[in-house]
């Protein structure tokens, strides 16, 4: 379905009337989701209700365990002609205790749904339920991807690598993140670069235990490591080209077990991100030679696992142009915003834009907590109206 300008933005308002229609089950399909939070590749009950929900919809054929033991791909409009468009979600929590005080927190402790990924579930059961009424306007086939594993563990590769663009024929993805900070209801995103490639980093230390009243018979990890997160620092400020971008933080630090006892070893975890491979390849350089070096200054020894993680997402400009037409009907000139630059989070969307096309976007949530953040929500007003959407998108891209 196509039809004129008037005739999309007809379209748009019923089906912003049809998602208001199903906001209590988006709504309950988010909160059990939220409640039961479950990380990369262990996403079980996630996916069982998933499918649960998806097959009970008339035209949909659901494939359980497709690639990943924990994947969910649905297709509907199997017979119609032409090559498929993938919507895409996140399935997968983070390791935090939540913080929000919600009627329906986490019931997992040291699990939570920071990222949104819970409200992006129960938004796309929103779209393949609105889509299932109309499946006689759709002009081809659509495959709903529930994927596992997009917190640093690279679902997305790993199903690609089973198959999955040519199984479904798929020459379209397109996928939405709630983002804080955006004013609600806004939508955001650019052609060509949307997100920086994200590399994980992991130090280990190796010194010599002893009590904390007798530092001189003991090499001291944690303080070798303060240097070394302070040195690494200097790598980013004083080795990279300030005008180019790259950040490193280090999120995770594991030393010891006795407030009075000195490690013998500690492991420091930590993420690089950047938008160009030449300032990626530097800095994994620079780290892997002054790490060791630093360390044997005092007597330790240390070495760097550097792994290349995700690539940049890049929105393809001809399919990114389309979709900021038909955005400027649905949502209307000024709650449509081009990002001036890309933003520094990670996303293994990045890797279904090698195989097709693919647009990543932004719909704003209007939140001051920003994701990863035990205290970041995603407020429900917003779901229906990222159902209508991106159904929106499938009857008209």
């Amino acid at each position: 379905m196509t039809g004129t300008r008037e005739d999309q933005r007809l379209l748009g308002a019923q089906l912003l009337a049809e998602a208001e229609d199903v906001s209590d089950r988006i709504v309950t399909w988010r909160r059990e989701f939220h409640q039961f939070p479950e990380l990369a590749f262990e996403e079980n009950i996630t996916a069982s209700r998933v499918a649960q929900i998806l097959e009970a919809l008339p035209g949909m054929k659901v494939h359980r365990s497709f690639g990943v033991a924990t994947a969910v791909v649905a297709l509907l409009g199997e017979d119609l002609p032409g090559p498929a468009l993938l919507l895409r979600c996140g399935m997968d929590a983070l390791a935090l205790d939540e913080e929000t005080g919600l009627p329906f927190a986490s019931c997992i402790p040291g699990l939570m749904h920071a990222c949104g990924h819970d409200a992006h579930m129960a938004t796309l059961l929103g779209v393949a339920t609105i889509l299932s009424g109309r499946l006689h306007d759709l002009s081809r086939p659509v495959v709903f991807l529930f994927q596992p594993a997009e917190e640093g563990r690279a679902g997305a590769k790993a199903l690609i690598g089973a198959g999955l663009f040519e199984r479904f024929s798929i020459d379209l993805v397109l996928g939405i993140y709630f983002r804080p900070r955006l004013p609600f209801g806004v939508l955001a995103l650019r052609p060509g670069t949307m997100t920086a490639l994200s590399d994980r980093i992991h130090i280990e230390i190796q010194g010599t235990g002893g009590h904390a009243a007798s530092p001189h018979r003991a090499i001291d990890t944690v303080t070798i490591g303060a240097h070394l997160l302070l040195a690494i620092q200097n790598v980013v400020s004083r080795e990279v080209d300030p005008q180019e971008t790259a950040v490193i933080s280090f999120g995770q630090v594991e030393a010891g077990d006795a407030y009075n006892a000195i490690p013998k070893e500690v492991h420091l975890w930590g993420t690089l991100r950047a938008f160009d491979g030449e300032v990626r390849d530097l800095v994994k350089e620079r780290l892997e030679s002054l790490v060791p070096l630093i360390a044997r200054a005092y007597r330790a020894n240390a070495h760097v696992e550097y792994a290349k993680n995700y690539p940049s997402v890049e929105n393809d400009p001809e399919r990114t142009a389309e979709l900021m037409e038909r955005a400027r009907l649905f949502f209307g000139d000024e709650a449509v915003e081009v990002m001036e630059r890309p933003v520094l989070s990670g996303e293994d969307f990045a890797f279904y834009g090698d195989q097709a096309p693919s647009v990543f976007m932004f719909i704003g949530t209007g939140e001051t907590y920003d994701v990863n953040h035990p205290k970041n929500d995603v407020p429900e007003a917003v779901l229906p109206l990222a159902a209508a959407w991106q159904a929106f998108l499938a009857l008209t891209m």
